[in-house]
């Protein structure tokens, strides 16, 4: 009885798998097609302008792919558990698709135990394609390396990218992000997280949730219309870079990071820097203690709407450097005054707009040339004294045209003669006559 039952188990078994063998996969699409090397290539034309990758049924995708590659399609659809099952999967890669569908656990794959790091990962790339949505536990597991550039990502959910393991890079470059939930990034180890380029609506708060970045932390050239407070809870980073960036409102503690390393903030044009924008950076607790505070460094940053708040910082474990902020404001003595403060502490290296001359001037110099009782009244005695000039040039005329008029004194007779007039003018020479003497 008992070998008829384990009999029965073999023949079901045995049925499915010749029942799989029969069934054709993905390579069989009429856009696809399987090398010799096993990976799974797609090419979309006109008449096949779809893929639909599956984890089991009718065109599945093969168990033996160890790559997927897909190109020039109008719409591509990873189902959930897609690549769960492909054990000698290493490389997944799209480029110009017109629409994305990452369906949640589309992207999880953890065949091998999380504790050898030896054991090999996916790395993701999607370039020049539109992203309609990567869903909640879209991407999960052993995961190398992730690349998204020259996309639009129109959905971005909340743990899309989460439990991740192994991971070296993460690089999203020249992206357009239209819609990022909160934890769009959760609770993972990476060893560069790195956000360049392209243009962001709003980053949300914990839009990087929890996240241990080993070694580079960096943020260049985006466009950012709001980033909100808490925005990026990051930890372990050796080297935080934020450059070249524009935003618009920069909310307090935006950035809460503990490094363990230097941070710059350079370059970066921001409209509003709200009061506490940089207190969320502070360094790890061992390495303050071992290596001293950690520098950070502010340099040559134009910012609009500020105060000496906004630039509060941790004094226990950082010390800050201001090596060129300008004031996108209009000179003012009372600028001045409100920012004294924070000029001693850094000296000539915050500039105001200087209007009169249409160029940038440290405050300790507009201060110098234009501040002060007489130099703040300096243009009223200008215009006195021209007016004053003005006045003393008028009367010197005016008795100097008189004087020559008296000078010419002019007798004119008009005789008529018929129908025409004309005009004799005598002169009368008054002459002096004196009486002849003569010596008799």
């Amino acid at each position: 009885m008992r070998w008829s039952k384990w009999w029965w188990v073999v023949v079901a078994l045995h049925a499915r798998s010749l029942a799989q063998s029969n069934t054709p996969t993905v390579c069989e699409e009429e856009a696809c097609r399987c090398d010799p090397f096993t990976r799974v290539i797609c090419t979309c034309t006109q008449d096949y302008p779809e893929v639909t990758l599956r984890p089991d049924g009718a065109y599945r995708v093969p168990s033996t792919a160890t790559g997927i590659i897909i190109d020039n399609c109008s719409r591509v659809t990873f189902l959930p558990d897609t690549v769960r099952s492909l054990i000698q999967l290493r490389n997944i890669e799209l480029r110009n698709v017109d629409h994305v569908v990452i369906n949640e656990r589309a992207l999880s794959w953890s065949p091998f135990s999380t504790l050898n790091e030896m054991n090999p990962g996916l790395r993701i790339s999607i370039t020049n394609s539109t992203i309609d949505e990567i869903a909640s536990h879209a991407i999960q597991g052993r995961v190398n390396d992730v690349v998204i550039s020259n996309s639009r990502i129109k959905v971005l959910k909340p743990f899309a990218f989460s439990s991740l393991t192994g991971v070296n890079t993460i690089d999203l470059q020249d992206n357009v992000f239209e819609n990022i939930e909160i934890q769009a990034f959760k609770k993972f180890t990476v060893d560069n997280f790195m956000l360049r380029g392209g243009s962001i609506n709003t980053l949300p708060s914990r839009f990087l949730s929890d996240v241990e970045v080993t070694n580079l932390f960096r943020m260049e050239g985006v466009s950012v219309k709001y980033l909100y407070s808490l925005t990026f809870l990051v930890s372990s980073p050796k080297r935080v870079l934020i450059e070249s960036n524009t935003i618009e409102t920069l909310e307090g503690d935006g950035f809460h990071i503990v490094t363990r390393g230097p941070i710059t903030f350079r370059n970066n044009t921001v409209t509003n820097l709200r009061k506490g924008a940089f207190f969320g950076f502070t360094v790890d607790l061992g390495i303050a203690s071992v290596m001293g505070p950690q520098e950070l460094l502010i340099d040559n940053n134009t910012i609009t709407n500020l105060t000496p708040a906004s630039l509060m910082y941790n004094r226990t474990r950082l010390t800050l450097r201001v090596d060129g902020l300008n004031l996108n404001t209009s000179c003012a003595c009372e600028l001045a005054e409100q920012w004294r403060e924070v000029l001693k502490e850094q000296g000539g290296t915050i500039t105001c707009w200087y209007e009169l001359e249409g160029y940038y001037i440290s405050l300790p110099t507009y201060v110098d040339s234009r501040c002060g009782p007489f130099k703040q009244n300096f243009w009223i005695f200008v215009l006195i004294g021209v007016i004053l000039v003005l006045i003393l040039a008028a009367i010197a005329i005016f008795f100097i045209v008189r004087r020559e008029n008296e000078k010419k004194k002019k007798v004119q007779i008009v005789m008529p003669d018929g129908k025409t007039y004309r005009e004799t003018e005598f002169h009368i020479v008054v002459e002096r006559a004196e009486l002849l003497t003569t010596d008799l």
